[in-house]
């Protein structure tokens, strides 16, 4: 349907100038504006919305819509508490999938709430590679359906619900950080550093520090230098300079925002390869034109 499709790629492309915009900025700076992702997320809503009017149930569209909303509300503005914002969003997926069968209600609450976990428990850092995740989970409850993409490797049902697109956006962009850390394994075994921390770590002057985007891993405490957890405490480099000690071990502040944009570009227009190792033999199930997926609609993709 040429209606579902453009709608697709106004998304797509919308939301990938969004992120360029954004990977920008965390170049530059290493901050993000937030209106980056009430872009995403307000486009995400609207477009889909917009998709699955007429094609589902109205209360999976308002379902989706309302907890959506909320859920973007409590990622962007304190005064949203999240024992608020999850248990509600979560109850009024729960409750419209219950009635309608519409198993896309439940993929951006629970790729939300995961994404949380991560920032919460430290595997994800920064917080708006969190936001950047968060958002797309709340704007791609299901792959955009364009006519000819992904060009390789296309989504598949049931893999396609757990590895969702801000996951497979999320497993590229950890990929294509291992360019930047094997150049600095490079650049330290040139120098003669090798062992451990040799694609992650690099050892600089202090003041040269301060002037760059990275967390210090030593500190002086008792006397002597000592390992610490990646900080961006000044302090630590104020206490190795009154120490004597001119020179500090790093780890670099990678701009993953940057990474997630390249990500989702892949993904979308390249496809996940992580989905070739999954499909069998044989027609894989892609759900129709990028609409709700449930357990009674599919059609089937002859494989490429």
């Amino acid at each position: 349907m040429w209606y579902a499709s453009l709608l697709w790629s106004l998304l797509t492309a919308f939301t990938a100038a969004v992120l360029i915009s954004a990977g920008a900025w965390d170049v530059r700076i290493r901050r993000v504006p937030d209106w980056h992702w009430a872009a995403v997320s307000a486009a995400g809503i609207v477009c889909v919305s917009m998709l699955w009017l007429g094609s589902v149930p109205d209360v999976s569209v308002a379902a989706y819509a309302i907890s959506s909303a909320v859920l973007a509300a409590y990622m962007l503005s304190e005064r949203v508490p999240g024992a608020v914002a999850l248990p509600s969003a979560a109850a009024v997926s729960i409750g419209a999938f219950a009635e309608t069968g519409c198993a896309g209600l439940l993929g951006p609450p629970v790729a939300f709430a995961v994404f949380l976990c991560m920032y919460a428990s430290g595997l994800i850092r920064g917080g708006a590679d969190a936001k950047a995740l968060m958002s797309l989970s709340l704007a791609f409850p299901a792959y955009p359906a364009i006519g000819g993409l992904p060009l390789y490797w296309a989504p598949s049902w049931p893999v396609s619900a757990v590895l969702c697109l801000p996951v497979s956006a999320l497993s590229l962009a950890a990929m294509f950080t291992a360019v930047p850390m094997l150049l600095l394994g490079v650049r330290n075994a040139f120098h003669g550093v090798c062992g451990r921390g040799m694609f992650t770590e690099r050892v600089m002057p202090t003041g040269k520090a301060r002037a760059s985007f990275v967390w210090t891993l030593e500190d002086h405490m008792g006397g002597k230098v000592v390992r610490t957890a990646p900080s961006e405490d000044p302090g630590a480099l104020d206490r190795l300079e009154k120490a004597g000690i001119g020179t500090v071990r790093t780890t670099p502040m990678v701009p993953f925002v940057a990474f997630i944009a390249a990500g989702f570009l892949a993904t979308a227009v390249l496809g996940n390869p992580l989905f070739a190792l999954f499909r069998e033999k044989g027609a894989g199930l892609r759900t129709a034109s990028g609409s709700c997926p449930s357990r009674r609609r599919f059609v089937i993709r002859q494989p490429i």
